[in-house]
């Protein structure tokens, strides 16, 4: 995924001011970047993110010149958001693994359901199931009011209900993800404490850039999972992935 001008999606917007302001927005964003002024690329890419338009390739780029400008964790976040909504890029998985190396960070560990199922996006689910509700529904229709087509029917409606059951099982873990998400520590230095007080005994060190996962909220400190660690940090220093 070059650096380059890309054309709207259906997601950007639709009014001709506004695919002129995102092409325009995004070229100079690009020619920044070109040009090394950093900065400036960072303020293009990351204006459009703040205003609806975080995109793949919007996010990708972003976390690009984050990373060349040094900011290890705001790069992995960029890459991480990008990957929820492009899972199988493989530009954006290999950049976010160059990142996290350049932290000395190891991304979230999956069992190999898990990572099979978040390998596609909570849209592609959403369309995927509903295709399969209603391909099912057609086969059970049929299997009841026409009993002679039964014998189509009845494999067609085992092998429909499973695949509407691995949609539900990719939607599940998509809300388990919203409900309590990822979030990227954006600030060195940070230690995971064992309650959520400054002179609390510090459990673990975790570097700029570490992925954890954001489990309860608590005023100025959130509780994190990290590996088989769970403790606190604060919520300043984190950055949710949505």
């Amino acid at each position: 995924m070059a650096c380059i001008l890309v054309l709207l999606t259906a997601t950007a917007w639709a009014a001709p001011d506004g695919v002129a302001r995102f092409e325009r927005t995004f070229a100079d964003a690009a020619k920044a970047y070109d040009e090394n002024r950093l900065p400036d690329a960072i303020a293009g890419w990351q204006a459009l993110a703040d205003e609806g338009q975080a995109l793949p390739e919007v996010l990708f780029n972003l976390g690009n010149a984050y990373y060349r400008h040094g900011d290890l964790g705001a790069a992995i976040l960029a890459y991480r958001r990008a990957q929820r909504l492009a899972p199988r890029d493989p530009d954006i998985r290999a950049n976010l693994g160059f990142a996290a190396q350049s932290a000395g960070i190891e991304l979230p560990g999956r069992k190999p359901l898990a990572a099979l199922l978040l390998d596609f996006s909570r849209a592609e689910w959403l369309g995927f199931g509903g295709v399969c509700f209603w391909l099912l529904a057609g086969a059970l229709a049929a299997w009841i009011l026409w009993p002679r087509f039964r014998f189509v029917a009845r494999p067609a409606t085992a092998v429909l209900a499973a695949l509407l059951g691995l949609a539900l099982a990719g939607l599940a873990l998509h809300r388990d993800l919203h409900q309590t998400p990822e979030g990227v520590v954006g600030l060195a230095g940070q230690k995971v404490l064992s309650s959520p007080l400054e002179t609390a005994t510090p459990l673990l060190a975790v570097p700029e850039g570490a992925i954890v996962r954001m489990r309860e909220n608590r005023g100025t400190w959130i509780e994190v999972e990290l590996g088989e660690t769970r403790g606190w940090l604060p919520a300043a220093a984190l950055a949710p992935v949505r």
